[in-house]
């Protein structure tokens, strides 16, 4: 009687250590229509740089400097293959198809596999600084993240281990977006 008990707990705990590994196998870059890897400046009036990417191989980078100087932001001139989106209070810079095609799905698959999905929020320990905010859309559905700055007691963890993985993959996007004009 032992034993048969013995036996249903082992095919229970197999079962579910099956279903967590199944539940952590990331989605194919097929099922999810797009990724948002956006570092966010929450200082008061702060911007952010925006990196979109689609699963059609379309990718966006929109970059809207710190709005405390957004008088002087409407003298502002765009780059070579940047568009400026003058808004009431600020200049916001676009550049559509920063990666060819090709690269945009090879940073979405490898975005996944590093387990860009799977990353975590958590209570930052302070009140202003920086933060990532990362969207996944798989199915129409927008699964929405925001990643304080890692401090030190948040450093080493497995989510701090993955929010480096998809770091070195996603970072590095073009965002020298404006000039100001010399007088």
């Amino acid at each position: 009687m032992r034993r048969r008990y013995f036996l249903i707990l082992i095919a229970c705990l197999l079962s579910l250590q099956a279903f967590a590994v199944a539940s952590e196998d990331p989605p194919s870059s097929q099922s999810v229509e797009m990724i948002v890897w956006e570092h966010q400046n929450w200082a008061p009036n702060g911007g952010y740089k925006r990196l979109t990417i689609w699963h059609d191989g379309h990718s966006l980078v929109e970059v809207s400097p710190r709005a405390l100087w957004f008088i002087s932001q409407m003298n502002v001139q765009p780059k070579n293959g940047w568009t400026a989106v003058r808004q009431e209070r600020h200049v916001m810079f676009v550049r559509k198809d920063i990666y060819s095609p090709e690269v945009a799905r090879v940073k979405l698959q490898q975005a996944l596999e590093a387990g860009i999905q799977f990353l975590e929020t958590f209570r930052p320990g302070y009140r202003d600084g920086s933060g990532t905010r990362v969207v996944v859309q798989i199915n129409g559905q927008q699964k929405e993240t925001v990643i304080p700055m890692f401090m030190d007691a948040d450093k080493g963890t497995a989510n701090h281990k993955r929010f480096l993985a998809v770091s070195k993959i996603l970072n590095g996007f073009d965002t020298d977006a404006y000039e100001i004009p010399s007088k």
